[in-house]
């Protein structure tokens, strides 16, 4: 079921409809995205690797071209969930998985729950504990109010502040820029980011929980680090490291919070090359 080359797709996954990339034939890569993105932050490294393997990139409900909604649960348990019915959908086996920010709690829930369906796990710039007692709690708590709300729905704080300084070169931002608002235009639009990032705390328990459960797995993993990040810092790194001491480690010195976007020849050199291995 991993061979097959088209664009852009569409999944009914209960009451909603998800919109997918899948281009591309051979072994199946599966991005999973963070906030606040979409799918068309992966076409760099959909361009780079479909021409040796399958590669999905979903929206998740509420962002890029999947429906929103404000009645559906947008936590990163439910948005794990619904990762998992599209990969039952598309009969997907064998999955290199590649979770970036809010992509690895969701990304790697799915793979927790169901490990016979994964080959490899490739993380960058993510977490996976909870963050309560952390310096980012305070900020978190912060967002959790009028100010904050106002921020993200009617300001677009999240792609205009937060992906901003996420970049260590602000002209690959800038060049970007478009693509991160494009679909973020209104507060409707961006719900499903906000949502999720109250979940940074709200979900605490979930986290951990699915760090517990990566312990108990034996999956080859490699680890891509933007080193520049300025939220993700060496701490996250660090905390990766002590967690999976076997797991590998690139650094790309140059990087931002945006591997994916700031270092694309290299973030996909790597995945080709661990992917390879695992043949």
């Amino acid at each position: 079921m991993n061979n097959k080359t088209t664009a852009a797709s569409f999944v009914n996954i209960g009451q909603h409809r998800l919109h997918y990339i899948d281009k591309g034939s051979g072994e199946t890569i599966l991005f999973v995205h963070g906030i606040p993105e979409s799918s068309l932050m992966y076409e760099g490294m959909v361009q780079e690797l479909s021409g040796n393997y399958r590669c999905i990139v979903p929206d998740h409900l509420g962002f890029g071209q999947s429906d929103k909604s404000v009645e559906a649960a947008l936590t990163p348990e439910a948005h794990s969930q619904r990762l998992l019915d599209l990969i039952n959908k598309l009969e997907l086996r064998d999955i290199h998985l590649v979770v970036h920010d809010f992509g690895g709690p969701i990304g790697i829930g799915a793979l927790v729950a169901r490990p016979e369906l994964f080959k490899s796990l490739t993380i960058t710039n993510t977490w996976l504990w909870s963050l309560k007692g952390t310096p980012a709690e305070k900020g978190l708590k912060m967002m959790n109010g009028i100010i904050g709300r106002w921020l993200y729905l009617k300001m677009g704080f999240s792609v205009k502040f937060m992906a901003k300084n996420g970049f260590a070169d602000k002209q690959v931002f800038k060049e970007h820029y478009d693509a991160f608002m494009k679909y973020y235009q209104t507060k409707e639009d961006r719900w499903a980011n906000y949502q999720l990032m109250l979940s940074m705390l709200g979900s605490s328990d979930y986290y951990d929980e699915t760090l517990k459960k990566l312990h108990k797995l034996h999956i080859p993993a490699q680890i891509i680090w933007g080193a520049k990040d300025k939220f993700f810092n060496p701490d996250y790194l660090n905390r990766w490291i002590k967690e999976f001491p076997t797991f590998n480690v690139k650094t790309l010195e140059q990087a931002g919070h945006f591997p994916h976007l700031e270092a694309k020849t290299e973030v996909a050199a790597a995945i080709k090359t661990f992917v390879d291995k695992q043949r």
